[in-house]
């Protein structure tokens, strides 16, 4: 019978097979494994508009990224670009290893004002990436018609 009072009883050895953490190396860093992808950018110019470098990114034009973890204080830590921070962006001119960041109204965001990209900050894939669904399947076949007649 398992012992609770005992730190080493087999009821409790879950704890110490948990897989190591990737992060953040795995761009999926979500606790649930989500949809949700983290990138950290390579380079950001201070161009108009803002063009993004991540190798592999691999997004496509329209996809809503938020950046986070662009800070200026302490300076050892600083990231550079940090009016980018908490704003929400769109994917335009997409290629696999860059994109340019556009507003929510279809403007290109920008970046001559801001400062120098140093290092670090985070882009986060959201939304949803829905599957295109044929409407003519709907309802699937065989469900009874709603309401019964």
């Amino acid at each position: 019978m398992p012992n609770p009072q005992n730190p080493n009883d087999v009821m409790y050895q879950f704890i110490d097979t948990q897989p190591e953490d990737e992060y953040p190396q795995s761009r999926d860093s979500s606790l649930s494994h989500f949809t949700t992808e983290q990138m950290t950018p390579e380079a950001i110019t201070a161009t108009l508009p803002i063009v993004v470098t991540i190798t592999g990114s691999n997004l496509t034009n329209g996809q809503a990224l938020r950046a986070t973890q662009f800070i200026t204080i302490p300076f050892a830590s600083a990231t550079g670009m940090e009016q980018l921070n908490n704003r929400l962006f769109y994917v335009q001119q997409a290629s696999a290893d860059s994109f340019q960041l556009y507003d929510n109204r279809g403007y290109p965001v920008d970046g001559r004002s801001y400062t120098t990209y140093i290092q670090g900050g985070q882009f986060t894939l959201v939304g949803q990436n829905l599957a295109i669904v044929n409407p003519s399947e709907f309802p699937p076949p065989g469900l009874p018609e709603f309401p019964p007649e």
